[in-house]
């Protein structure tokens, strides 16, 4: 039987995966998530690109809550472990803005009923390209960026 949580340090995620997973706890956890959120993605992203980002995650998490197989498990911020859900959301969000489409699919078909894969794989592509490209104009400028977990070693 498979954990229904991994442990930071066995889970090797990237960057943007971290900060996903970092959205998705503030959501489930701030008593304003939309504001704290748009605030921490401002500062890197500019205030389009955040807002873009933020609508696009939205309209994810409306359609895993409309479509969804079952309610996600998000765990609290400073959780020393990943929810199985979490893992699985980011898997989702990375393949489908890497263009891996079969990966993306197969993932998002244990996420949500096959009416919604469609939509789900846009909004997953659209939520994670601005993250991606956070990330590379921080390798570039050398800049540390914020991925909102609070639980980071």
């Amino acid at each position: 039987m498979q954990s229904a949580t991994e442990s930071l340090e066995s889970a090797a995620l990237r960057g943007p995966e971290h900060r996903l997973i970092g959205m998705l706890r503030v959501w489930y956890t701030d008593p304003d998530p939309q504001e704290t959120i748009l605030a921490d993605l401002r500062g890197s992203l500019g205030s389009s690109r955040a807002r873009a980002c933020l609508q696009a995650f939205e309209q994810m998490l409306a359609l895993l809550t409309k479509h969804g197989w079952h309610s996600v498990v998000i765990l609290r911020p400073t959780a020393p472990r990943y929810s199985a859900d979490e893992l699985s959301i980011t898997r989702f969000v990375m393949a489908a803005t890497e263009q891996r489409r079969d990966v993306a699919m197969t993932e998002a078909s244990f996420l949500v009923s096959p009416d919604a894969l469609l939509p789900l794989l846009c909004a997953g592509a659209r939520v994670g390209l601005p993250l991606l490209c956070e990330e590379c104009r921080s390798r570039i400028s050398g800049r540390n960026i914020s991925t909102r977990r609070s639980d980071a070693p």
